[in-house]
């Protein structure tokens, strides 16, 4: 079997999360017999805020309403049973326009390019590989395993869901999950077709690449226009009151090698002169190179949650000539040596405190 271990990457449990996925969830746990005022109580939500469409909520707090998800309903398989029941319109206007996206290639660049209208950081990510397409979970920092199992659940499910939208009845070639088999096993085998493999490398869907080119039965290209029209306007009013440093920051971290950016390429990204762009860092207190320090000690812990890539390697992507001089770097970032993260990340993640409720969502 192809292996895919080398995608892993981090999402920080400091990035933010839509209200919309918030209510979404929060109406689903209702349906299942929960009053909202114990749901609000045990994870410690602010009853204002769900009526807020344009609030978010930092990922840490949406891992502990996930964890109060599988306690309060008692369902242990709660998060594929929420995810396949998940109505398109919770999530709109993006469930909308990547429903009329013309094919699934371009429903998946949909979502990579407005995601930021549901979360900050995607909890996926896609690559290609010969005649295969991966759609990889990612490592959520911060989640406990029942958070990560919840999470991949719900991910895996949606995208079961998504895919069926332009091949009706299609499965993947593979569903894979690092975490064992659960008590609730059998449903994974209802959900995923049988197609569901435990204790993997990693965590995500295998699919035919030829899938790509799947055409949605519900297609409307002049709607799809409008919809995207109105995204972007929507994603425009998100980044107003953004600062530059923080804008410049996460187009640096998504380019996943921040050193190999240069200042104008991030200015022509921005709709701005170099030197304005200078000017308006400048005036938050901030230079280019100040931002791209902070942006590759960001990159440099996602790609230490690789375990599979060696910390030279890391070094060597993130655009550093040789190791000594990432270590020296990290440690003025961190306080620890790269060594010390990736031990830390590695004892986290397998040790049973693991599953103590995180301090955010």
């Amino acid at each position: 079997m192809t292996q895919f271990g080398s995608e892993r990457s981090l999402v920080s449990s400091e990035s933010t999360i839509s209200m919309r996925v918030v209510r979404a969830l929060v109406h689903a746990i209702e349906r299942a017999g929960v009053p909202r005022w114990k749901i609000i109580q045990s994870a410690r939500l602010t009853p204002e805020a769900l009526d807020n469409l344009d609030a978010r909520m930092q990922r840490g707090e949406f891992y502990r309403l996930c964890e109060a998800a599988l306690d309060l309903t008692g369902d242990p398989a709660f998060a594929l049973h929420w995810s396949e029941q998940l109505a398109a319109t919770a999530l709109d206007p993006i469930a909308s326009l990547v429903a009329h996206s013309e094919d699934l290639g371009q429903a998946l660049q949909t979502l990579s390019q407005y995601h930021r209208l549901l979360c900050d950081d995607l909890g996926y990510r896609v690559s290609e590989q010969k005649d295969q397409l991966l759609l990889h979970c990612v490592t959520l920092e911060g989640a406990s395993e029942r958070v990560q199992r919840f999470m991949a659940e719900a991910t895996a499910t949606r995208f079961m869901g998504l895919i069926r939208v332009f091949r009706s009845g299609a499965l993947p070639e593979r569903v894979s999950f690092e975490l064992g088999a659960p008590a609730h096993e059998a449903e994974y085998a209802r959900v995923f077709g049988g197609r569901a493999h435990f204790n993997e490398p990693f965590t995500g869907i295998v699919l035919d690449r030829e899938l790509l080119s799947a055409h949605s039965a519900v297609r409307d290209a002049e709607l799809h226009d409008s919809l995207r029209a109105f995204v972007e306007q929507r994603i425009a009013s998100l980044t107003e009151g953004m600062s530059y440093t923080v804008r410049v920051r996460d187009l640096l971290v998504r380019h996943g090698a921040p050193r190999r950016v240069s200042m104008p390429e991030i200015a022509r990204a921005l709709g701005l002169s170099e030197r304005t762009l200078r000017r308006r860092l400048e005036s938050e207190g901030n230079t280019f190179a100040e931002v791209v320090s902070t942006a590759l000690s960001i990159a440099a812990r996602r790609c230490l949650c690789d375990e599979q890539r060696t910390i030279q390697e890391t070094a060597y992507e993130l655009g550093f000539t040789d190791k000594t001089a990432f270590h020296r770097a990290f440690k003025r970032w961190t306080g620890i040596t790269p060594a010390e993260f990736r031990r830390s990340h590695t004892d986290q993640h397998d040790s049973p405190a693991a599953e103590a409720h995180p301090v955010l969502t």
